[in-house]
């Protein structure tokens, strides 16, 4: 089980400057990360002691755990907020929200710009995304009052 914050969309697109700072981050690190695998990948997995291909294989791995550090970092930080990291390469987020009694998922992609404009069934994904309208914008419940999280089974 996990306890998860609920978001209404106002209180979710509240957050969206902070989170569009920290999820533009994780995608910058993570193609940062990726481009020092593939540069490692094209050395030799042994490289011989005391070369300069040593030397530069060590190197691309102390920046890649840098990276992953910093990719974790940032991760943790969305977690707080209560954002949940689908994908570290486009920036796509999900707040969790309550749509007529169940919980779901409020959908968000970096490039998607300040508003909130989908959301999705918990198992539905980014494929079974639906349109956030102004008919159904106050459908998106966030807690009960005296409600602090959810758990999930």
């Amino acid at each position: 089980m996990s306890r998860v914050k609920l978001f209404t969309v106002d209180q979710a697109e509240k957050t969206l400057p902070l989170v569009r700072r920290i999820v533009a981050d994780i995608v910058t690190s993570f193609k940062e990360r990726e481009r020092r695998l593939l540069a490692r990948k094209d050395l030799p997995l042994q490289p011989k002691a005391g070369t300069e291909t040593e030397t530069r294989a060590e190197a691309l791995e102390r920046e890649m755990e840098y990276f992953e550090d910093e990719i974790r970092r940032y991760h943790e930080e969305l977690q707080q907020i209560g954002v949940e990291l689908k994908d570290f390469q486009v920036g796509l987020i999900d707040f969790f929200s309550r749509y007529d009694g169940r919980i779901v998922h409020l959908c968000w992609k970096l490039d998607e710009g300040e508003t909130l404009a989908w959301w999705h069934d918990l198992n539905a994904g980014f494929r079974g995304r639906q349109p956030i309208t102004p008919g159904n914008r106050a459908r998106f419940k966030g807690h009960e009052p005296g409600e602090r999280f959810v758990e999930l089974a």
